[in-house]
């Protein structure tokens, strides 16, 4: 239970399975008020690239997601939500706050790129309970001079991961280094959304092999299955809707410039 002055509002979704239950939290009005986090989110393209000159993938899912990161007294007050029930206030991180996904990502790189963190300096806002080194109550640092090295030929975007290798040890030498880290950052891997040592797995919404990227089936059928578009409107909706498909088809900017050279200019009152 919870006495914050906050209380974002709440809908409970049914999962697939039917027995779980997904908490769906209102954060917009926390969200309009909360300043931005500034920190680097890697570009799916970015993370895409070259995939195809390694032989073995393995692509993992981490559990818990955004839990793993423990909320200061401060950020567990603003979490609070209402229900039939009564107030609750989080005491991991949820999901739907808006710099949840930085937090979640800056907490990752420092832990396969050998980062630490230290407490924020003498005066700032400091949470009364012992929190981990994954706490929002943390500011990065230099790296550590421990003689750890970081996880090399990982690739991670929020709690999905990609390591490469280019021979089978090389790989296993990845995945131990990987383990070691998950150990020490209290970090767990979900067995049954990751696959080991593959030569082809699904990352990002795309079939990665040798043979380089390939679209998903799904994001496919759901383009194919759209009507014929038969207005300039409809085809720049269509555009967007294949933005996450576009980079594996052979198609160059100055083919969706007519989307766009084709739209008639409309003198506004700034003009």
């Amino acid at each position: 239970m919870s006495t914050s002055p906050w209380a974002s509002p709440i809908v409970v979704i049914i999962k697939k399975n039917g027995i779980d239950i997904r908490l769906c939290i209102d954060y917009r009005l926390v969200n309009s008020l909360t300043r931005l986090m500034i920190y680097p989110m890697t570009l799916i393209n970015e993370l895409l690239e070259d995939l195809d000159k390694v032989l073995w993938y393995c692509s993992l899912d981490m559990a818990s997601g955004f839990w793993v990161v423990t909320m200061t007294d401060r950020a567990r007050a603003i979490s609070a939500f209402i229900t039939p029930f009564g107030l609750f206030e989080w005491n991991r991180m949820p999901f739907g706050l808006k710099n949840a996904p930085q937090i979640y990502q800056r907490m990752l790189n420092n832990a396969l790129y050998g980062f630490t963190q230290i407490p924020r300096l003498e005066g700032g806002p400091v949470s009364k309970r012992l929190v981990p080194e994954t706490s929002l109550n943390l500011i990065p640092t230099e790296p550590k001079d421990d003689g750890k090295k970081s996880v090399l030929g990982h690739r991670s975007y929020i709690d999905d991961i990609l390591i490469t290798a280019e021979s089978w040890d090389h790989l296993c030498g990845r995945v131990g280094g990987l383990l070691d880290v998950c150990d020490e950052w209290n970090l767990s891997i979900s067995v049954v959304k990751s696959f080991w040592g593959k030569s082809q797995v699904e990352y990002l919404g795309h079939k990665v092999s040798t043979r380089g990227l390939e679209a998903n089936p799904k994001d496919l059928s759901a383009l194919t299955d759209l009507p014929f578009s038969g207005s300039l409107r409809a085809m720049q909706s269509f555009w967007g809707a294949s933005n996450i498909t576009v980079s594996s088809l052979r198609i160059t900017p100055s083919t969706l410039q007519c989307c766009t050279n084709c739209e008639r200019w409309i003198w506004q009152a700034r003009e």
